[in-house]
């Protein structure tokens, strides 16, 4: 990271530069998470293969997004019910919110 006013490199956690004093502008936060409401299970919009079931739960619950996917996989296969309840999975939860771009200085 350097220095606007004077061009000398400065130290990231840094507020002041030392070689002119110029005040040096904070990291812009970080973007939104994919979850506004953390309580509520919702498909996200990136990371999903089909429709977002699977990344969905493995998102919600802290679990491995590929073993979710293997079982979803094994389910569907060897069981009648397991495409159905994807399907009825994927009307039911609502989409994520689009995520807002972070604001560029």
């Amino acid at each position: 990271m350097f220095c606007s006013k004077c061009g000398k490199p400065v130290d990231p956690s840094s507020r002041f530069c030392p070689a002119c004093g110029a005040t040096i502008s904070a990291a812009p936060p970080p973007p939104p998470g994919n979850y506004p409401n953390p309580n509520q299970l919702t498909r996200p919009r990136n990371n999903r293969m089909i429709a977002g079931v699977c990344a969905g739960f493995a998102l919600h619950y802290g679990w491995d997004i590929n073993l979710v996917r293997i079982i979803t996989a094994l389910v569907a296969l060897f069981t009648g019910i397991g495409a159905v309840a994807y399907l009825v999975l994927w009307v039911i939860i609502p989409e994520a919110p689009y995520a807002l771009p972070a604001k560029s200085i």
